[in-house]
């Protein structure tokens, strides 16, 4: 639950779920110009981008709460 309150992996989902939607159009439909092939390409990169600092921030997080409960003097 907590990774919904992070904009980061909210924002990665929508624009995974709108580039595959795009890619799929693209290739089903007869259109002789691929601007949806390129955008959903542009909004998958864009997306795995953003759930990578998701995850990266996550675990930068985790080892931040591990070393503040070792320190001396607690």
């Amino acid at each position: 639950m907590n990774k919904l309150f992070d904009l980061r992996f909210v924002i990665g989902i929508f624009f995974l779920a709108v580039g595959l939607l795009l890619l799929i159009y693209s290739f089903v439909s007869d259109v002789t110009h691929n601007i949806n092939r390129w955008c959903g390409i542009i909004f998958i990169i864009f997306s795995l981008v953003m759930l990578f600092l998701s995850l990266k921030k996550e675990k930068e997080f985790v080892s931040e709460t591990e070393t503040k409960g070792n320190e001396p003097g607690q």
